[in-house]
């Protein structure tokens, strides 16, 4: 390596320590700051916090789901009719790409919206399990609740698997070399062994990106941990589990990109 080289990476690193030196000081003083008014912070949000949280969870669990569900089906049925006619008429009359990308942006719309319902769904399915909201005011047992958890939690992934395969039918008329049906296990594979260069290209820049945002990700919520652990008494189990989730991330990325400069 000549030595115009190696002053440049030199100029390069200097220059982006300025930057890291003054984030390393401003979080030193953070925490010092809350270091320094942890007592304070814990008797302002320590048990008080946390008793909103699981009140507001226990009012709104047991119709979450099925009011989500029926809003999501609403936006998609409206969605995907818009993009199925605007795809028919582009058909019929030839017009230009720009129709289709349009429509095609608007199917990864949808499924952006049917997956947070997704995940939304689980994540009340595990809330009534643990926190069985499902008492009237009088502390007897209320069918209502009961009966719309259920129904909120069947409709929400029913409507997702529906929904995802109108969506992914859509796009395969819309671009005939693509291969999958929903149903299959192995679905995400054949699509992507299906998907032409550009498509691939799209699915990487967008898989590298969701790789920085989960270890930012999970960077932050490795801080609400630890703060955690002695504000709400969380224990070491969420620590662990961010941990868990972090190290599996970097360590399949790390090990596919090896395999893919072995395959190159």
């Amino acid at each position: 390596m000549d030595n115009s080289r190696v002053n440049e990476i030199k100029k390069e690193d200097k220059k982006a320590f300025k930057g890291f030196f003054i984030i390393l000081i401003i979080s030193t003083i953070l925490g010092g700051v809350f270091g320094s008014t942890y007592s304070n912070l814990k008797e302002v949000f320590g048990e008080s916090l946390s008793s909103l949280v699981i009140n507001i969870l226990e009012v709104i669990t047991p119709f979450a789901s099925l009011a989500l569900s029926i809003l999501v089906i609403i936006v998609s049925t409206i969605v995907y009719t818009n993009s199925r006619k605007g795809y028919d008429l582009w058909n019929q009359a030839n017009e230009d790409d720009n129709s289709i990308d349009r429509i095609e942006k608007n199917l990864s719309y949808l499924m952006l919206i049917i997956s947070v319902n997704q995940i939304l769904g689980f994540f009340f399915m595990a809330t009534g399990g643990m926190l069985l909201p499902f008492d009237d005011i009088n502390g007897d047992p209320s069918m209502l609740k009961a009966n719309c958890f259920m129904i909120g939690f069947i409709l929400c992934f029913v409507s997702t698997t529906l929904i995802q395969k109108k969506v992914i039918n859509l796009r395969k008329e819309i671009n005939p070399f693509l291969k999958g049906s929903i149903y299959d296990m192995k679905f995400s594979k054949k699509w992507i062994d299906s998907c032409d260069e550009s498509i691939k290209m799209r699915i990487y820049k967008s898989s590298y990106k969701s790789l920085k945002c989960v270890s930012t990700t999970c960077l932050i919520l490795f801080l609400v941990s630890i703060i955690g652990y002695e504000l709400w008494d969380f224990g070491i189990v969420p620590m662990t589990m961010v941990i868990i989730i972090w190290l599996v991330q970097t360590v399949s990325y790390c090990i596919e990109e090896i395999k893919s400069s072995k395959v190159n």
